[in-house]
């Protein structure tokens, strides 16, 4: 089972500021959780995933915005 996490950087006018940035990660099936013994184990798997899936995806998408800003920001700013 995958989990899909977009962000979007748009202006005030709703326009991208710069194209969506996506990344998967994978999480534990339904099944997975097969009763209260295992919860705690499982739920870890799927928190640990999502994450480290969340910081990574707002990484990239900061980069990109930061690349915005050096195309408009004057020289020496």
């Amino acid at each position: 089972m995958k989990m899909q996490i977009t962000v979007n950087i748009k202006n005030e006018d709703n326009s991208e500021l710069t194209e969506s940035t996506t990344i998967e990660v994978e999480i534990p099936e339904i099944e997975a959780f097969t009763g209260p013994q295992v919860f705690d184990e499982i739920f870890e798997q799927y928190e640990r995933g999502v994450l480290e899936a969340r910081n990574g995806v707002v990484e990239e998408a900061t980069q990109k915005y930061w690349s915005e800003v050096a195309k408009k920001s004057p020289v020496g700013v």
